[in-house]
Formats: structure tokens, sequence, C-alpha cells
């Protein structure tokens, strides 16, 4: 197992700047997570930590060591693909040997690596088939086996479950969570999925054009997110923004939407202007039905069985509200919204950072 550092690191195609200084550390045994919209450059910086692609500046440590100009077969990595990258010709047992096979390990120890990484992930009987005579879910625990029996200082995992359906997408998280609570080795996951990174991750670190945004638990990007980027992309469904102004009064700040209906906020903000254009982070959950709260038209409503999604407009801007109970709603109702003043986000409206 190792820690992994990333010092300033840069890379640039064709003069352009995809990763700009992105700088943080993973810690021995940690599982952490790189999530954000596709083109902010979290594949090209796990293929920079694989030694895939060249580093245009800054260091990549491993286990304490610059790596910059080490070839990828010396950093004691191992690679989960998207598409497996198993060999056609090769039965289960063959493909999870090969790169043993390659590094001149003895037979006998193949044989005992193979069988561990096979009882781990449950693939005894399947070890003499060809991939083309496996799921997607076996095909890719062998990608996973091909990756343990390495036994490496650092597991890399570039969007692994994308080519699953959604059943075995739930089946696969799990499976990999467990694998890394047993074997504790460092990992680095990378998925545009944040419920994907949201379960399975010790820590997410949020990525848009080539920067990080910020880096938390799942729980402390959820609750207390640094600006409405983060607040938008982390939880599903996302989190609401009403776009309003911030007015004045004896008893404190009051917001007002551009629909014209307000809402007090009282003490809760401060060192912020009247008049400050503002976004009231709200998310679907902290909306409550009822007699008070802004005055919503229904567009949709959504059964799931547990609860209830209603999506709604405001005016003019579209919300999304979670009703736990049953309710008696339909398209073209007027409903009132009330959040729950206590768990609402507030994020400037120019910079999209959060006001205290």
């Amino acid at each position: 197992m190792a820690s992994v550092q990333m010092r300033k690191v840069i890379k640039s195609f064709a003069g352009a700047e995809v990763l700009k200084g992105v700088d943080f550390g993973i810690v021995d045994g940690e599982f952490l997570s790189l999530v954000g919209p596709s083109g902010c450059g979290k594949s090209t910086l796990l293929r920079m930590i694989a030694g895939l692609e060249d580093i245009t500046g800054g260091q990549i440590e491993i286990a304490g060591e610059v790596v910059n100009d080490k070839a990828a077969k010396d950093r004691d990595i191992a690679m989960v693909f998207q598409n497996y990258a198993l060999y056609p010709h090769m039965t289960v047992r063959e493909n999870l040997s090969f790169s043993l096979e390659m590094r001149g390990v003895l037979k006998l120890a193949i044989e005992e690596q193979v069988k561990r990484a096979a009882a781990i992930l449950g693939l005894e009987a399947l070890l003499d088939r060809y991939p083309r005579q496996l799921s997607g879910g076996q095909q890719q625990r062998v990608a996973m086996g091909r990756a343990i029996v390495r036994n490496p200082r650092v597991f890399l995992f570039d969007e692994p479950l994308s080519n699953l359906d959604a059943k075995l997408r739930v089946q696969m998280r799990t499976e990999i969570k467990d694998l890394h609570e047993r074997l504790k080795v460092t990992t680095i996951y990378v998925t545009h999925d944040q419920i994907e990174a949201m379960t399975m991750a010790d820590r997410i670190v949020v990525m848009r054009a080539g920067i990080v945004e910020q880096i938390g638990t799942p729980l402390e990007l959820y609750d207390n997110p640094a600006n409405a980027f983060v607040g938008t992309f982390i939880g599903s469904p996302s989190m609401n923004l009403l776009r309003g102004t911030l007015v004045g009064g004896d008893t404190g700040l009051t917001f007002e939407h551009q629909s014209g209906q307000a809402m007090p906020l009282g003490g809760t903000l401060t060192g912020v202007a009247p008049g400050t254009a503002v976004d009231l982070g709200i998310r679907p959950e902290h909306f409550s039905i009822g007699d008070t709260g802004f005055a919503a038209r229904v567009v949709v409503v959504e059964p799931t069985g547990a609860e209830t999604q209603i999506v709604a407009d405001i005016g003019t801007q579209r919300v999304t509200a979670i009703a736990k109970d049953r309710v008696s709603i339909v398209r073209g109702d007027t409903i009132h919204l009330a959040p729950e003043r206590a768990r609402i986000h507030c994020f400037d409206a120019g910079t999209g950072k959060r006001l205290s």
C-alpha cells in the first residue's frame, strides 16, 4: 500500500491546459473518488498517475517517490478500465495469470495468486471460460481479479461500471467497496456518477475545467458545498437554485425571489449587504408541502414507491421537491413549498461562492 500525492500537477494538450495546478494527497489505504462533468480532467489525471500520460508540470509521488519519469510498469499500480480490456483468446485463468507470467513469477506462486483472486471475486467456476462466455458483470470481476493478482500498491479505476445496467452497477458498487474493505489497498476511482462516489468513497475530489473545486467526505460535500457548482453536482435529484435578491429590514435580511415572492432569512446570513444577487440552494428533500412558502405550479408528479418527486414551477424557475408521504397532487395544481430555513444554502449569484 502507498500514499499518493499530487503537487501542482499541470497537463497541456496543444498549448491548452486541461489540468491547472492540481494539488492534493491520498493517504495510505484510502478510497478516493474523482468526480466531475465530462472533460473536467479526471480521467487524464488518473492516466498520469498510472504513467499512461506525460506530465507537463508539477510532481506526482507514490509512497513518497516522485514518479514523473518512471515507466507505467515500474510504478507498482494496477488499473481497471471501462471496457474491461480482457484478452479474448485467453481463458479467465490465463487472463488472470498473464501479467505475472510476463514478470517471471514462479508457476506455483502464480497458481496461488490466481486461486486467491478467484476466491475473493467468486470466479472459481469460471476459470476455464473465455471472455465471450461471460456476462458484463463477470467480465468486470475478471478485470478486477487481474488487478488483484498483481498485489499492487495502488488500484486505479476508470469508470469501471459505466457499461453495466443499473441493477448490476449497484451490485458491483457493493463488491468493489467490499473488496477495498478487505484488501485496504489505496484506491483512486474515477466516475461521472456522483451516486457511485457518494456510496463508495472515503473522500471525494470534485473537479471542473481542470481545477479542484472541493475535497471532502461525501456528507461534508453534501451538507457544506463550497460553491453552487458543488452543491448542484453532489446529490440526486440536484439541489435547486432559486435566483433572487437580498433585501434589508428591521428583522434582518429577506430573500426576494425573481417572481416577487419573499422569504425572511432573519439573522442566518452575516456580512452580506442588502441588494446582493444570490442563488438560494435548497435540496429537494428540504422542501415541505403545506399552506406556506413559495407558491408553485405542479408540472410532473413522479411516484417511486418510497417517495414522490414533484417537479413544479416557482414563477419561471423549475424546481424539484421530494415528499416522503403519499400525496394527492396532480399536474396543474398550485402548491406551497416551504424550505427548511436551517438547511438552505446561499450562494453569490455572480461568483457562485457560498455566503456565510
